[in-house]
């Protein structure tokens, strides 16, 4: 056999040949495909799906979930940010790769990301080197995603194996006992824990295992059959082996009962269970001279790229190169001097010169005189896992610093509200040392808290959740300030812990209070402009009409264009007010049908319009009717009664044009000031108002003369 197998998708093994399949996130289709395109040139085992909606991106996931190893995403996007798409992802999937790719890149919005459950963060530059970052960071992402799931796949093998297993402390107390263990015993798997194994014996043997088991269990292994002693008391003998770690863990394995006789199976059996193993395994002979190597099964050759007429009479250290250290080379030589089970970590050398770390575990096994007749191997390639440790170590290293030189304050608690941890941003606002704050009760800080109900709320808290909701900090001269809390439960160290991100809000409420209170000047501005300067305006044009009933004068005309005048500059300065007081409420708008309905609305007589875009945009409904309405009326107020009007595309938007007169050339840029106008009776506020629309959607509008001559207006959407 050789190395280059085909490997399952699932599989946590990575050979050159897995696709690595990223689902990338960015509102630039541009920049999407560059991204796509240097990744895919990185690495060829990228594959990149690009999205140019980040609502789409969990209805993308959720049709391609077993597909889809890593996301990639920007923060600033319309609609939805890219915090707001990590925090639904980690909803369904989280433990799924995750890298914030921004270039709005701040301290903030890295606190905020790592407290969503952000896998990694990576800011954009200019420089084409970003891409070789990234494709670093997404492969040791989801090389670690592939580790864990291959260790968790380890232990549900365990937990499913045929043979009972238990592991106990030096003391003798269980620590771990898989099913198939306490369907022997005849127990739960959690009652096993924490039971002595004399629980399981009859009081006359307990003195025969101190005596004999145990001890020869430390000098290599122990075999036998042992007569135990179920939950119930019921009897039931079981084939017992016994040996012990060098962490001095002791491992007991329990086969149950055989249906025949186990001396029955042949040796050609066994080398084909061996051979279907998933791990590499060797025999070799301790018996001959450098104790060579008598057998290697399949998995062995698949993962060392040596054929097994290659590996027989070699001794394992033909597998050792330049990197190799002496220290767990003299561990595992050592035990085999001394007929001990060892397991150690090695980098390794595979056929074709690549290195991989490999978890070696060596036990010596016995003939029927209790003489060591060979010793056999098991050969983990642990690579990933070794690379997931480093990157763990590196992680919590950049979390340690961020916490302490974060620009928001972190608290960290226990259920009983006991400070256990604070960073030096808290230190610092509140004027207290850290010893002080230690041991302090949240409720000493926050007046906010309530005492009685805050412990079973931490409490009901589901783990790597964050909630979001505010309060206050009094600091130690008793002065006060509101905060934003972002509190989240995680287990530190094996402690259920709350880890509070408090961010000082007093800049935000400010500006809330002034909004409020220039929204209520505004509430009272707009109450005088519609009511009480209409109402009179209304009973000196109805009296006007009295007027002229009585009698026939040149100034009745002046007069009603005056109150006209007045009327319409009213309009406009209410439409100018709301335009700046709505809330957005962005949607997909169908621009051909904002067209019509605005031009439905005007008195066009012979004027024409032409629709020449079929273009849907994310805006404000209302305020983009709004928009194209003034436009238009603009258009036909200074282009004739026949002028003709055109809406259409821009590469980057749309645009308004007319065949009229056109602009001034010195005047194109003073048409959106509230107040210009160059027709006798326009207000100067319509343009006023597209600009003001224009700029709460963070669009770009210019004023241009066409090609043909008229008025063109363009607007950007950006």
């Amino acid at each position: 056999m050789n190395g280059d197998r085909r490997v399952r998708k699932n599989s946590t093994i990575l050979p050159d040949s897995k696709t690595i399949d990223i689902l990338h996130i960015d509102d630039d289709p541009s920049f999407a495909g560059l991204v796509a395109t240097f990744l895919e040139h990185e690495r060829d085992c990228f594959n990149v799906r690009s999205i140019t909606d980040s609502r789409d991106a969990l209805d993308v996931l959720k049709e391609n979930e077993s597909s889809v190893d890593c996301i990639v995403s920007d923060y600033e996007m319309p609609g939805v940010d890219g915090l707001e798409v990590l925090e639904r992802v980690r909803e369904s999937y989280p433990d799924l790769p995750f890298i914030l790719f921004t270039g709005k890149g701040s301290e903030e919005i890295a606190s905020e990301a790592i407290t969503a459950g952000v896998t990694d963060y990576l800011q954009k530059t200019t420089s084409t080197d970003q891409y070789g970052v990234l494709a670093n960071r997404v492969q040791n992402a989801v090389e670690g995603y592939w580790a864990e799931r291959y260790m968790n796949r380890g232990l549900e093998a365990i937990e499913t194996a045929h043979d009972g297993i238990s592991i106990l402390d030096d003391d003798g107390y269980i620590e771990y006992a898989n099913s198939a263990c306490a369907e022997l015993l005849g127990y739960e798997p959690e009652e096993l824990i924490g039971l002595h194994w004399e629980t399981f014996y009859h009081d006359e043997d307990v003195d025969h295992v101190y005596d004999v088991l145990l001890p020869e269990a430390r000098d290599g292994r122990w075999h036998g059959t042992t007569s135990f002693v179920r939950k119930h008391g019921e009897p039931i003998d079981l084939e017992h082996t016994l040996s012990f770690t060098t962490d001095n863990s002791l491992i007991c394995t329990l086969t149950p009962p055989q249906a025949t006789d186990a001396g029955t199976l042949h040796l050609s059996a066994k080398e084909q269970a061996m051979d279907e193993a998933p791990i590499g395994i060797l025999l070799t002979d301790p018996n001959q001279e450098d104790n060579p190597i008598i057998y290697a099964n399949d998995e062995f050759t698949a993962l060392t790229g040596y054929e097994k007429h290659e590996v027989f009479g070699q001794n394992c250290r033909f597998l050792q190169g330049d990197g190799t250290d002496d220290e767990p080379v003299e561990e595992l030589r050592r035990a085999i001097d001394n007929r001990e089970p060892v397991t150690v970590e090695v980098r390794n050398y595979r056929k074709d010169g690549t290195e991989f770390w490999n978890r070696v575990r060596i036990a010596p096994l016995y003939d029927a005189d209790g003489d060591v007749d060979l010793f056999v191997g098991f050969q983990d390639d642990v690579t990933e896992h070794k690379r997931y440790e480093q990157r763990l170590q590196s992680h919590t290293a950049r979390l340690e610093a961020l916490f302490e030189h974060s620009p928001d304050m972190f608290i960290i608690h226990d259920f009983d509200g006991v400070i256990r941890d604070a960073n030096q941003r808290l230190c610092d606002e509140l004027g207290y040392t850290e010893d002080e704050l230690i041991g302090q009760y949240v409720w000493d800080l926050d007046p906010t808290a309530d005492p009685e109900r805050a412990s079973s709320f931490w409490e009901s808290l589901p783990p790597n959740t964050p909630r979001r909701f505010e309060g206050k900090l009094e600091r130690k001269d008793g002065s006060t300030f509101p905060i934003e809390i972002h509190l989240i439960r995680l287990n530190l160290d094996g402690e259920d812990r709350i880890v509070a991100m408090d961010r000082d809000i007093s800049d935000q409420k400010r500006r809330e209070r002034e909004l409020v209170q220039q929204n209520e000047r505004l509430d009272r501005f707009t109450s005088v402009v519609s009511h009480d300067l209409r109402n009179p305006l209304q009973l000196a044009k109805g009296r006007l009409e009295l007027l002229r009933e009585d009698c026939d004068s040149d100034n009745i005309d002046e007069i009603d264009y005056a109150l006209g005048r007045m009327d319409a500059l009213i309009d406009d300065l209410l439409a100018l007010a709301q335009a700046g007081e709505a809330v957005m409420d962005l949607e997909a708008v169908q621009l051909p049908d904002v067209a019509q309905l605005c031009w439905g609305t005007l008195s066009t007589k012979d004027a024409t319009l032409s629709i020449e875009t079929d273009r849907t945009i994310e805006a404000d409904p209302d305020q983009l009717q709004q928009l194209v309405l003034n436009l238009f009326q603009n258009a036909v107020e200074h282009g004739g009664p026949d002028v003709t009007v055109t809406i259409g595309n821009t590469d980057t938007g749309f645009y308004v044009a007319d065949d009229g007169g056109g602009l001034p050339d010195s005047e194109s840029t003073n048409v959106f000031e509230a107040g210009y106008t160059t027709a006798d009776d326009g207000t100067g506020f319509g343009l006023g108002i597209v600009k003001e629309v224009v700029d709460r959607h963070d669009w770009e509008i210019t004023a241009t003369n066409g090609p043909d001559g008229g008025a063109r207006f363009e607007i950007e959407i950006t």
